[in-house]
């Protein structure tokens, strides 16, 4: 019993490293991973991680091995996974990347207010021109109304 109370507190203090909306997230993914008593099998854990942008490799080898010895990962212990990956280095410079590089369609490292609109429009969202900039606005560090990579990062 014991073993599972410090278990649910380290998961607890992972949950502080999280934003509401990472948690939200977070929990989401696992819920689509879980069956319906909030299980996951250890086997769809890359899949999971994998949805979050995170790879079995982000985490310490002691964690990865010790995560697939179980059969089961409860929502605590996969709080918990994903703070680790997330505390790797590279990590956030990766997932910043990869986002950004959504917003630049034509790749030239530079995002204005037409790439911001065309991938509104792919999630199925329309921003007026008005909008689209101020969504610029929020990472333009020149005023210039584009935003480079290394003003987002």
């Amino acid at each position: 019993m014991e073993l599972k109370k410090n278990h649910h507190g380290a998961a607890d203090v992972a949950r502080q490293y999280l934003t509401k909306e990472m948690l939200t997230e977070v929990l989401e993914t696992f819920r689509m991973a879980a069956d319906v008593n909030g299980i996951m099998p250890h086997q769809k854990l890359p899949l999971a991680l994998q949805a979050l942008g995170m790879t079995v490799d982000d985490l310490s080898e002691g964690h990865a091995s010790e995560s697939f010895q179980y059969a089961e990962i409860d929502e605590d212990r996969f709080i918990e996974l994903v703070v680790e990956c997330m505390q790797k280095p590279n990590w956030a410079a990766e997932e910043m990347n990869e986002s950004f590089c959504l917003f630049d369609v034509d790749g030239n490292g530079y995002v204005d207010p037409k790439e911001i609109r065309r991938t509104f429009t792919r999630l199925g969202e329309n921003l007026a021109d008005s909008e689209a900039e101020d969504q610029l606005r929020e990472f333009d560090i020149d005023g210039d109304c584009q935003v480079i990579f290394l003003a987002y990062y």
